[in-house]
């Protein structure tokens, strides 16, 4: 047998651990056109404030050693021609496969702005393209920064421009930040931290042009202001990666289309990660979750059946963090607003007087979305609340009680479905 996995992030390290836990013979082959190893995609914005190497490494090259896996560095997978069951590289060189994971994960999204080829413009998704942005701004001695949108990676790198002393300015679309990902309260309360921090907002405002020679000197918006800059960052989001699966003719729905068992509509295909559609869990409909804890979960069932087992993903649960606002940290998972009036609501606002506030949202009394800002222990337990779909209806005032806690549930429940396997799938733990 021999697998091929097209990516080297965290849907392939989940994969080679799944292949490796019933297949300890096969061969593995890797191909990645990244150069840098397989690193941590949600610290990327650190090495702006100069975090050491290490901790960016998420796995290291030994990982691969002990795990008897071929990683070609550098490479990019031109096609995947599905009849001769082979993958065409752009050295010319072909590679078969018995099976097949595509995790080529996701690619920023870039509007058509004018000005947009100059230099001193850049994503903020890839290492490789955040070393590029950080060099420049160093070399340029760049003191003013635009970014484009207010969401995660957004946010996180305005405020790590903002602590080396760069002046910020961030444009935004929405009429708030992180405007899908919070209630109108917690963007409220995330936009009054920023600013504080000094960090400049354009609200309902877009960029309509980069202005410049050759380099960027400043921005044209909407409204018709003009912004001065050195270099501007495109924060808006990203799309899957999925056009190498599109040309090999496998279904492609705002992603690569995946069963339970991460098998594309090809035999002795499989994809997981930031490129493809799968059930989310809060309402039970595919679509694309580009987290990386998910792309790992994912990986990790793709290789369990790639190498003969037959188990299920159990779906995903949308979550997001500001980890870099240490003293008021940020977190929802699930819906942070109810789609319509059948949801029930509550809340507990105490931001101004103790610091925290938290929101939780219900649904056929079973917990279904939660926004917690300043305080945030013990919020995994709402996370497996949600996750094993227990009704919450004899302790549901509690949940956004600060001191919520396993003390506040049904004994019975405590050990059978909270502190059961986190992942859910049984002896089947991720390594």
């Amino acid at each position: 047998m021999k697998y091929v996995i097209i990516g080297n992030s965290a849907a392939a390290i989940g994969c080679i651990n799944g292949i490796r836990k019933k297949d300890k013979e096969a061969n593995i082959t890797v191909i990645t056109y990244e150069t840098e190893g397989c690193y941590s995609k949600p610290l990327i914005a650190d090495i702006l404030i100069d975090i050491p190497k290490e901790k960016l490494v998420y796995k290291e090259k030994d990982f691969y050693v002990k795990n008897d896996v071929k990683v070609l560095f550098g490479t990019k997978a031109e096609k995947i021609d599905t009849s001769k069951k082979e993958v065409v590289l752009d050295t010319g060189i072909a590679e078969s496969y018995d099976k097949l994971l595509i995790a080529t994960g996701a690619t920023p999204f870039v509007p058509p702005i004018k000005g947009k080829e100059k230099k001193g413009v850049f994503t903020f998704t890839e290492l490789k393209s955040a070393k590029k942005a950080k060099e420049f701004i160093e070399k340029n001695g760049v003191d003013k920064v635009v970014v484009i949108g207010s969401g995660f990676i957004g946010l996180e790198v305005a405020y790590f421009l903002k602590k080396r002393g760069i002046d910020v300015h961030v444009v935004e679309l929405l009429n708030k930040v992180l405007g899908k990902a919070l209630d109108n309260r917690g963007s409220e309360i995330v936009e009054k931290i920023m600013k504080n921090n000094g960090i400049n907002f354009y609200f309902e405002n877009t960029v309509e042009e980069i202005l410049g020679n050759d380099k960027v000197e400043s921005v044209k918006l909407k409204t018709g202001e003009t912004i001065k800059a050195g270099a501007v960052i495109i924060a808006i989001g990203v799309r899957p990666n999925s056009e190498l699966a599109k040309e090999a003719g496998l279904e492609v729905n705002g992603g690569i289309d995946t069963n339970l068992h991460m098998e594309t509509s090809c035999p002795d295909i499989y994809a997981a990660g930031d490129c493809i559609i799968n059930i989310d869990i809060i309402d039970n409909q595919k679509k694309n979750l580009p987290l990386f804890p998910l792309a790992y979960e994912q990986g990790w069932i793709a290789g369990l059946n790639m190498a003969g087992e037959e188990i299920e993903y159990l779906g995903g649960l949308p979550l997001n963090s500001l980890k870099f606002l240490k003293e008021t940290p940020v977190l929802n998972a699930g819906l942070a607003e109810p789609p319509d009036t059948t949801h029930e609501i509550l809340v507990n606002d105490q931001f101004k007087s103790r610091g925290y506030y938290r929101k939780v949202i219900i649904k056929d009394n079973l917990l279904v979305g939660f926004v917690a800002i300043g305080a945030i222990d013990r919020v995994g337990i709402l996370t497996g609340l949600i996750k094993q779909k227990i009704d919450i209806s004899d302790f549901k005032e509690k949940l956004v009680d600060i001191d919520f806690g396993l003390v506040h549930l049904p004994k019975s429940w405590r050990e059978e479905k909270i502190q059961q396997d986190k992942t859910g799938y049984k002896s089947w733990r991720p390594q």
